[in-house]
């Protein structure tokens, strides 16, 4: 009896379903499929624009006051084709699926995931000012993580059950030790004994643990003292919306170095909700990180990109400036140089991930691609003999970007 092998359709889509379930991080956030370039093929350097919705102000009174609609947009660069490569024999094709799913598919498809993953916990920390916790010190308090999702409620983050935890393994095993029973109903404490996890829909948001969790480098710079003007505030925006500010921060006595994804706030500086433009929390002072290195002399200033942008007025707005200063202090999160490993709590849409469908090749044994647009994910799988040491090599590739949507709507907690 002739064996039935396996068909590159059979194996393209369940390479597509074992990535989906391969997911941590990744699989919690925002995913886009953009089948525009689904004919041609997508290539390294493709744009996807995702559509963020428009803010209104309104008007108190009879009187007509028309306003412009300002639908902005978030670029996504397809800027990572990632893959691996390997080979499998006509034998491998004669297995059955799932024989052929465990012994082929999964481990290759587990460098993938872990790939995809560690770019978004990397964008998703980088990109993040909110932040609690205590670097060097790994939280075992609930109170810790409603802070973290306090400052979600401040920023308008709906409560639809698509809040989530991102937790590295050392935090996650701190946590469960501290929280278990605590107001949890007997199934979920029963989870958490049996797997060592904590459940879904626990105090607000479902749990994850992610070995992918990054961990930051925090600036060495303890003894600087950090100040801007806020009087004149050059980099803050009345109108419009933009992703970033630069603005000119002096810093005194010492060198500052701050990294890439530092947080600070400063003095006078205020977080606004983003529909009743008010100061939420009894005035919380708006976080703000770094978006590119630099380091500031001692005794001089220099240009500090942040993130968000510093937009105290229109539709937009998301500070309030309550008292100017020509030497309004700014105050790192942390300037000691630890390193604190950063887990996320975050709503779906605080972050995005776009992929594409990579050209499928000519003249190869096989080549085929499977697509969701429901799980926002593409992989080609390709297949050729190699005259040159007479083997049959196969590739599997994804092309995907990683973009902050609604990055205000996360909040790292240091550890």
């Amino acid at each position: 009896m002739a064996n039935n092998l396996l068909t590159i359709s059979m194996i393209t889509n369940e390479a597509l379903m074992v990535l989906e379930n391969e997911l941590t991080f990744t699989g919690q956030v925002d995913r886009n499929y953009d089948d525009q370039f689904a004919v041609v093929g997508a290539k390294i350097g493709n744009t996807v624009n995702v559509r963020r919705p428009g803010r209104f102000i309104g008007t108190t009174g009879p009187a007509l006051n028309v306003e412009d609609f300002n639908e902005t947009s978030t670029p996504v660069v397809l800027n990572t084709q990632f893959h691996v490569d390997t080979h499998f024999t006509t034998q491998d094709l004669s297995l059955s699926l799932d024989m052929f799913s465990d012994r082929v598919l999964k481990p290759a498809i587990a460098a993938i995931a872990n790939k995809i993953d560690f770019d978004g916990t990397t964008l998703a920390t980088q990109s993040t000012a909110n932040t609690v916790g205590t670097a060097g010190t790994v939280p075992s308090d609930i109170l810790t993580f409603l802070t973290a999702q306090a400052y979600l409620d401040g920023e308008g983050a709906p409560r639809d059950g698509k809040r989530s935890c991102v937790l590295d393994p050392f935090t996650g095993a701190s946590i469960i030790g501290s929280l278990k029973g605590l107001f949890n109903p007997n199934s979920v404490i029963s989870q958490q004994y049996e797997k060592g996890l904590m459940g879904k829909d626990t105090i607000g948001m479902n749990w994850y643990m992610d070995q992918n969790t990054v961990a930051h480098t925090y600036g060495s710079y303890s003894t600087a003292t950090l100040a801007t003007n806020t009087s004149t505030f050059t980099g803050s925006l009345t109108t419009g919306w933009a992703s970033t500010s630069t603005i000119t921060v002096a810093a005194a006595t010492a060198n500052a170095p701050l990294n890439k994804g530092d947080t600070f706030t400063i003095a006078g500086v205020f977080a606004v909700n983003p529909q009743s433009r008010q100061p939420y929390g009894g005035n919380v002072l708006r976080n703000f990180v770094v978006t590119a290195p630099v380091t500031i002399t001692g005794g001089g200033s220099a240009s500090v990109t942040v993130s968000p942008a510093i937009i105290t007025a229109g539709q937009f707005q998301n500070v309030t400036v309550l008292a100017t200063s020509a030497t309004a202090v700014v105050t790192p999160f942390n300037k000691t140089g630890e390193v604190s490993p950063q887990n996320l709590v975050f709503h779906r849409n605080a972050f995005t991930l776009a992929s594409a469908d990579l050209e499928l090749p000519d003249g190869v044994h096989f080549a085929g691609r499977a697509s969701d647009k429901d799980n926002g994910l593409s992989i080609r799988v390709v297949r050729q003999y190699t005259i040159n040491n007479d083997s049959i090599p196969t590739r599997l590739d994804v092309l995907y970007g990683w973009a902050q949507l609604y990055p205000e709507l996360a909040c790292r907690v240091a550890a």
